[in-house]
């Protein structure tokens, strides 16, 4: 029997049709690990190894990012250090295979059949061996069907979701959300999603492992009308896919929400988020020194990670199975 998505009922109050802010009993998001992975430079793309022990993301200053890791140790995550795949190309949103044997990420690279000093952001693979990681190995056209290639996911069976722009690099991005097939090792031509048809700029999709349901960002997407990016969840039915309802959160408006992903746990979803937390009036002495140092810190309003608790996404089906 195919699989159905989970309950939109389930899912009550995370999702709202109607335009405006979050309904009242709408959760929270808190900051992923503060000063550690949170911390004053541009943090983001978190994927997780299976067994929650490592942890791969992005850091960048605005002008260049690379790849890093972190450890969990006693329950805590260690400050990240470079990731051993990492090099001197800008490279970003790296995502961690659900069988933990390899990493797909984006890296700008040179593309000398693009003409001389020309670039492409393509996405690459780096296997786990028993000697460690190995060398990036770019995938093919099938999988880089632009110039501009981006945030990769990955389901189970192999198959790779991922964004691309349409428009083929000249001028504005022209965004939009593809999946290519993985049979006996090979990546099949990619497909673009139904909806994601050029009406709104679509990126950053995430995918189930079982591929039930999709994650991604949308920018002028109802209900949102921010010229923002929010976030949105498509489930996989019977006919194809549902149509793209917004994951809405307390606070959830005037900054980019994006680069989804679902932890190990099945439960907690992950974001990259330029959010800040504004200070109250009438705080004392001691908390300005607090809000300020939390200003020098993380909320600087550079991209964080933040997360959400949707218990929902764990292993729920329609009744109709």
């Amino acid at each position: 029997m195919p699989l159905r998505g989970l309950s939109l009922i389930a899912l009550m109050p995370l999702l709202v049709a109607a335009a405006g802010s979050a309904p009242a009993d709408a959760p929270v998001p808190s900051l992923f690990a503060p000063d550690v992975i949170s911390g004053p430079a541009n943090d983001g793309a978190p994927s997780f190894t299976p067994d929650d022990a490592t942890l791969f993301y992005e850091q960048s200053n605005g002008t260049w990012s690379t790849i890093v890791m972190s450890t969990k140790v006693k329950g805590a995550w260690t400050r990240p250090v470079l990731a051993p795949f990492a090099d001197q190309y800008p490279s970003q949103q790296p995502a961690v295979s659900p069988d933990g044997r390899y990493v797909i990420f984006e890296s700008t690279r040179p593309a000398p059949a693009l003409g001389v000093g020309k670039k492409s952001a393509h996405l690459y693979r780096v296997d786990r061996t028993a000697r460690g990681w190995g060398q990036p190995i770019e995938l093919p056209p099938s999988v880089n069907i632009a110039r501009r290639v981006f945030k990769p996911s990955i389901a189970a069976n192999g198959d790779l979701y991922f964004m691309a722009d349409a428009g083929g690099g000249a001028g504005a991005p022209a965004w939009r959300l593809y999946v290519s097939r993985r049979t006996d090792g090979t990546y099949g031509p990619a497909t673009q999603f139904p909806f994601s048809d050029g009406t709104y700029s679509d990126v950053d999709p995430y995918i189930a492992p079982d591929q039930h349901y999709l994650i991604f960002s949308s920018k002028n997407r109802p209900p949102f009308d921010d010229d923002h990016e929010h976030l949105f969840i498509a489930w996989r039915t019977a006919a194809g896919w549902s149509a793209p309802t917004a994951i809405r959160y307390a606070g959830d408006g005037g900054a980019d929400d994006g680069e989804a992903n679902v932890g190990p746990d099945g439960r907690t979803l992950y974001f990259t988020s330029g959010r800040t937390i504004a200070p109250k009036d009438g705080r004392s002495r001691a908390q300005v020194v607090a809000d300020l140092a939390r200003m020098q810190g993380w909320n600087n309003s550079n991209a964080n990670v933040w997360m959400l608790t949707i218990d929902a996404l764990r292993d729920r089906r329609d009744s109709a199975g």
